[in-house]
């Protein structure tokens, strides 16, 4: 049988070519979540540059700047090296053989990435260079994992965006920019949750193991993962009978690694825990498991200041007001994840119970607020309360404005040289 149909007889007689879609001209990887946020981190990261542009004096305070005189010189990116950054650009550029004892509390994660991108590139890079290009590719990777880490929690596009501006307008939220190791650990910590949301056990296991070498707080996300796994097999004991459960244990050999080397190195494995010891400046640096204690001391500390018994210097509002005022919203965080969301919430909220526990043991608070910036139960809780009471979701906006306007003023304090957490 022969076809009736009978083509025109030119192009012309056709009529006009159906118009392609804009979206569909535009290739996809300049659409996906890995090309939009990687966008909205380097805006992110223009911003504060210009901030500490505008606002930072071209002499800071000399008491933030490390005595390497690295950062004491205005450049583009001298603001990010304050305070403790001093201590992870010496382990990144000596490692650990200095003679400067409280330098072996910091771990190596960051400072190793730091001082691999400058071996690599034949140092071309220089130091403040290479940090900030690995916390861009950090802070990028772990905006990525929160954006798909909150697609577990909510429908629609809008809510998990918000997941990703509470993150990115978080108080402590620029210690991604600076020369630190909070961005390092959030990408890890928040990668290895996504997996175990995923159930892909493997590549959970092999976030874990670095991250336990990046920060000791790196047990609860350990804890995390290990109650996610476990929910996996509907809370049933017979489900941890499996041998994909050795991952947990095996999540801890990055930190043992670290031991061995610090070992090597300085005769002591556990020279990280103890370095601090007989150091004035960080007296206030002591075991005690008596965490209420320690809670009730900084609450009391704090309602004093706020109602103006106690002045309200720049130490007291750094390192107990704004770190207290975190916990407590880390704690009703915590609570309100696990009322709304039930035994889907059970490991987002012991997690939130768990860092309140880590991050109070040493008996006090100091700059608790940074080490809140990977509690993403914060933020899947703050926009939580928006998707389940519509009336009140100016509040969420509210909290975003009020969270970067604080967090913008710490900014300013950190530049230029204050104690900033």
């Amino acid at each position: 049988m022969t076809s009736t149909a009978v083509p025109p007889a030119s192009l012309d007689d056709a009529g006009p070519a159906p118009e392609t879609p804009r979206a569909a001209r535009v290739p996809a990887w300049l659409t996906g979540d890995f090309a939009k946020v990687l966008a909205a981190v380097l805006v992110w990261n223009v911003v504060l540059i210009a901030v500490a542009w505008l606002f930072g004096p071209s002499s800071p305070t000399s008491e933030g700047i490390p005595k390497t005189g690295i950062g004491s010189t205005w450049s583009v990116l001298a603001h990010t090296y304050r305070w403790d950054a001093g201590n992870y650009g010496e382990i990144a550029q000596h490692a650990y053989t200095g003679s400067y004892v409280p330098l072996r509390a910091f771990y190596p994660v960051f400072p190793i990435c730091v001082w691999f991108l400058q071996t690599i590139t034949f140092h071309l890079l220089g130091l403040l260079v290479a940090g900030f290009v690995v916390n861009v590719v950090a802070t990028w990777l772990a905006t990525v994992a929160l954006l798909k880490i909150a697609r577990h929690f909510f429908t629609g596009d809008r809510a998990p965006w918000l997941v990703v501006a509470a993150f990115l307008t978080a108080p402590a939220a620029f210690f991604l920019h600076s020369f630190y190791s909070e961005a390092v650990f959030c990408a890890l910590g928040f990668w290895a949750y996504l997996f175990a949301l995923r159930r892909q056990w493997l590549w959970m296991g092999v976030c874990l193991i670095p991250l336990t070498a990046a920060r000791i707080t790196a047990a609860v996300f350990v804890g995390l993962c290990f109650l996610e796994f476990w929910r996996a097999g509907g809370w049933k004991p017979r489900a941890l009978l499996n041998w994909r459960l050795l991952w947990f244990p095996a999540a801890f050999l990055g930190l043992g690694a670290h031991m061995v080397y610090m070992k090597l190195q300085t005769g002591s494995a556990t020279a990280s825990f103890t370095a601090l010891e007989g150091v004035p400046a960080w007296s206030y640096h002591k075991f005690n498991p008596d965490i209420f204690a320690t809670a009730w001391s900084e609450a009391k500390l704090t309602a004093h200041a706020l109602l103006g018994d106690v002045p309200m210097t720049g130490w007291t509002l750094m390192s107990h007001v704004l770190p207290t005022i975190g916990l407590v919203l880390l704690l009703i965080s915590s609570v309100y994840v696990f009322v709304a969301l039930r035994a889907d919430g059970i490991p987002l909220a012991l997690f939130g119970i768990a860092s309140i526990v880590m991050l109070t043991i040493n008996n006090n608070v100091v700059s608790v607020h940074r080490y809140l910036l990977p509690c993403l139960v914060m933020y899947v809780a703050l926009v939580l309360f928006a998707q389940r009471r519509p009336k009140l979701r100016g509040v969420v906006y509210a909290v975003l404005y009020a969270n970067a306007t604080i967090g913008a003023l710490i900014f300013i304090r950190f530049i230029t040289g204050y104690w900033a957490g």
